[in-house]
């Protein structure tokens, strides 16, 4: 049997789960069902999505525990609601997630804002867009106010940034590093 892994009301985490060996998300049509499940157990579960980035093949949500249900029942319901319908919609049966999610708590202000980042440039340091914005399954067009997804709550991170207008000085803080992890890719390739 495996450890119970803990998780503590009030406590930030990086969440991150991939596909086995496969990509998760086929075409539009599976990441709205994914963002919609995000959504609906979020909500049930008190887990306040902070960011989110659905790529093909894997994803990140930032996440806050409201509550002391643990954010393990949270993603064990959210993927196995998920996989049912994969499965079921392609025709497929096996495992679709690899393993179980990783995580990774945030402990201080600092990390928690460039995890931010990490998390909505993640799209464009894939090579699947060129900006950002571009790239519709994350949350960086709520935190623009191009798009309403009432259970993102951005207000923590922005609440980081001026108060004149936390939105123009956090996409300023993206575009600064639209290359992030690009450049950090190719240092890690250079040490090896």
């Amino acid at each position: 049997m495996r450890p119970q892994r803990i998780f503590l009301k009030n406590s930030i985490y990086h969440l991150i789960s991939r596909g086995n060996n496969r990509d998760l998300f086929v075409d539009d049509k599976d990441f709205v069902r994914f963002i919609f499940s995000l959504a609906k157990y979020s909500n049930k579960f008190s887990a306040r999505i902070i960011a989110f980035a659905l790529m093909p093949n894997h994803l990140h949500l930032l996440v806050k525990q409201d509550s002391d249900i643990s954010l393990s029942k949270f993603m064990q319901i959210l993927t196995t609601a998920y996989a049912n319908y994969f499965n079921l919609r392609h025709r497929r049966n096996g495992h679709l997630f690899e393993a179980r999610f990783k995580h990774v708590e945030v402990t201080t202000d600092e990390y928690l804002v460039h995890l931010s980042r990490y998390i909505h440039l993640n799209p464009s340091s894939a090579g699947l867009v060129s900006k950002p914005e571009k790239y519709n399954w994350s949350s960086y067009k709520h935190y623009l106010g191009k798009e309403n997804l009432e259970f993102v709550d951005e207000r923590l991170i922005l609440s980081y940034f001026s108060k004149k207008d936390p939105i123009k000085d956090y996409q300023e803080f993206i575009d600064l590093r639209i290359d992030y992890q690009k450049d950090i890719s190719l240092q890690k390739l250079a040490l090896e």
